[in-house]
């Protein structure tokens, strides 16, 4: 942590509370014994500032430097609900609502925050009671920030801005219903040159009658273009930016990039619309998913300005969290007893476990074989299994499960004398009738495998394709890849009726030689990236980790011996190594 004294602190808290928007009305004599009223606080990272439930307090905070978190523990995962950063104050509710905490603050980076009382408090509004309104509607913004969900959005992350095309996005789509609507224009104008008059009983109804249509199809054109605008999703948290593309009576495609592999955002206007409206495209370039690009988005600068901004941010996070691991391994290095270590002279006693047997497992025949399940869970949530959707299973049996089902009533009837059979048939009847209903559950069985054998895999570090045959009669064969590999993940949804049945394709960027993997047709494609990616992105997260704590227990080692080193033990001092 830098090393900052109490003036320093208070010289910085002075000039945080004068471009403070709360404290607006303050004059500087008022704002310097604000801050001098404070005391100051140093949080290491991770450190619990607030906890959640919390009825015992009497203090709130403005972040001097350093960035908290704010979390809801009562959530499993715990969620996140905002990042706090230099200026921000927090804990306020409380003391004006006299409620109990209403989330845990910790630091995500060694922070300094100026710690302020009830008492002081109690100043302040005496001095501006407008302060009062100010934070009431600041902490209802925050709830409602809290709360903003998108598809896919997951427990670590806070949506930044949420932002849709530009209304002149909308206005360039209506030149077709509005060439359209000229028609009905025109041919309003022909009838009154011929002396033909739509409010004329006689001949009103036969220009109603030619006009109608188009101005139907004008109107059903112009709410398409309306819903179809209104669509369209750009999405930034404090971990990616999201673009969610939907086409009415189409379908959906969905492109992320983590902020962490973007390296670059550039911004484009094309003519002085554009410029006037505020109106640009915009194209991020990512080291793995290509490049996400959306035009007319309003105030396109500015998002610009809020991607690279949160991307520092992203990037400072995981810098202070190798930091911290460093600190945790030198403290663990530091409090290691070695008395309690064995001494190398003797070795230690050998432990032979006692052997068991393998138990035999016998397979057992279950029922649910027939239950067709899409998606399955491992019984340790290690890895999870989707199968195709249900329409395709059904294109499979369509045919085997009527015919199976005709054949066996048909046996039933033959032997119980039931319609269209009078009575009981003979033994050469039903013998053929048990072979069609043999013959047609095998059918069924070998379509249904078909089916349940064609899987595709995902585990917490690989995703694996399964294309099998019935019964593996015909072969199978088995695509692996690991998340090391994986560029991008991104769902479509090609089509209206594939829309209304939620069914995709999931395709997987690699750079693997193997190219890219598709989980063709799949149900619910939005829910199969999410899951997808959460996992890529606690692989690559634990990945980083490793290599992180492989380097600091090096550089730990190092410190270590070059302690023993300079600190040789005394003539007659025996060390237990």
């Amino acid at each position: 942590m830098d090393k900052i004294d109490r003036d320093e602190a208070v010289a910085e808290l002075i000039n945080l509370l004068n471009e403070h928007p709360a404290f607006a009305n303050l004059n500087a004599d008022q704002t310097a014994r604000l801050a001098e009223q404070c005391t100051t606080r140093y949080c290491w990272h991770g450190t619990q500032l607030l906890k959640q439930g919390d009825q015992n307090f009497n203090e709130f905070y403005m972040v001097i430097r350093g960035e908290f978190s704010a979390i809801d523990v009562e959530y499993s995962p715990p969620r996140l609900l905002n990042y706090m950063d230099i200026g921000a104050i927090f804990g306020i509710r409380s003391l004006l609502n006299d409620t109990p905490r209403a989330a845990t603050v910790e630091a995500v980076r060694d922070s300094v925050v100026a710690v302020f009382n009830r008492e002081t408090l109690a100043w302040l509004l005496t001095q501006d009671p407008g302060i009062e309104d100010y934070f009431e509607t600041i902490e209802r913004r925050y709830d409602e920030q809290a709360l903003v969900r998108f598809p896919g959005k997951q427990p670590d992350e806070v949506v930044v801005v949420w932002a849709k095309r530009h209304f002149l996005a909308f206005l360039a789509k209506l030149t077709g219903p509005i060439l359209i609507l000229i028609i009905p224009v025109i041919v309003l104008i022909l009838a009154e040159i011929i002396g033909l008059s739509l409010f004329d009983a006689a001949t009103g109804w036969l220009l109603m009658l030619l006009i109608a249509p188009f101005i139907i199809i004008s109107v059903l054109m112009l709410i398409y273009q309306y819903i179809d605008w209104r669509n369209d999703d750009f999405i930034v948290t404090t971990k990616r930016v999201v673009h969610i593309e939907r086409i009415l009576f189409y379908g959906e495609e969905r492109r992320e990039a983590p902020l962490t592999q973007i390296q670059s955002v550039t911004v484009e206007s094309h003519n002085w619309l554009d410029l006037f409206f505020d109106v640009d495209d915009i194209f991020i370039k990512t080291a793995a998913v290509g490049t996400v690009a959306v035009d007319n988005l309003p105030s396109a600068q500015y998002l610009s300005r809020i991607i690279l901004q949160q991307q520092q941010r992203a990037k400072e996070r995981v810098a202070h969290s190798d930091t911290r691991s460093v600190r945790d391994m030198v403290n663990q290095r530091l409090q290691k007893n070695i008395l309690a270590e064995q001494p190398k002279g003797g070795a230690d006693p050998k432990i032979v476990a006692h052997r068991m047997l393998p138990k035999v497992v016998v397979p057992k025949f279950t029922l649910g074989y027939f239950v067709p399940r899409i998606r399955v869970m491992s019984p340790n949530n290690k890895e999870i299994t989707w199968r195709k959707h249900y329409f395709i299973l059904l294109a499979h049996i369509l045919l085997p499960l009527p015919i199976f089902l005709i054949a066996l009533y048909l046996l039933l009837a033959s032997i119980f004398g039931l319609w269209p059979f009078s009575s009981p048939a003979n033994w050469a009847w039903i013998g053929v009738f048990i072979i069609g209903v043999v013959a047609a559950f095998t059918w069924y069985l070998f379509r249904y495998d078909s089916w349940r054998r064609d899987v595709y895999k995902v585990s917490d570090t690989k995703i694996v394709d399964v294309q099998s045959s019935a019964f593996r009669l015909r072969g199978e064969h088995v695509r692996e890849g690991s998340f090391d590999s994986i560029q991008s993940i991104t769902y479509n949804i090609p089509n209206f009726f594939y829309k209304l049945i939620n069914l995709g394709d999931v395709v997987i960027e690699t750079a693997s030689r193997e190219g890219n993997f598709t989980f063709t047709k799949v149900f619910n494609p939005s829910s199969v990236q999410e899951e997808i990616f959460r996992r890529w992105d606690i692989f690559q997260q634990k990945r980083r980790e490793t290599a992180r704590d492989n380097t600091n227990k090096q550089i730990i080692d190092i410190i270590g011996e070059y302690h023993e080193i300079t600190n040789p033990p005394a003539p007659n001092e025996v060390r237990p190594y």
